[in-house]
């Protein structure tokens, strides 16, 4: 099945040497096939708009950042606006 992939993908298609598919034991279809599976597997697991958010835990930081071992379920929060803040502090 042909899907669409994003430009990174095709770039990544285009760009790589003969030599990298060769040590990596690939053809320019395997690696077009690896990132289509990647696209529809992510299309697949991806919530919808407009869908609920899956009801997963965080746990909650200290003042300074510290972790306490309490957690929060985004469903705790049902009804109210939450804004989540993914990223690396340390």
């Amino acid at each position: 099945m042909a899907v669409e992939l994003p430009k990174p993908f095709e770039d990544r298609i285009s760009s790589i040497s003969d030599r990298e598919l060769e040590v990596r034991g690939q053809s320019r279809e395997d690696l077009r096939g690896y990132y289509e599976k990647r696209v529809l597997d992510d299309i697949a697991r991806s919530p919808s708009v407009g869908a609920p958010a899956p009801d997963v835990q965080l746990e909650l930081l200290s003042a300074t950042g510290q972790r306490t071992g309490a957690y929060k379920s985004i469903s705790d929060f049902r009804g109210l606006p939450v804004g989540l803040i993914f990223g690396s502090f340390t």
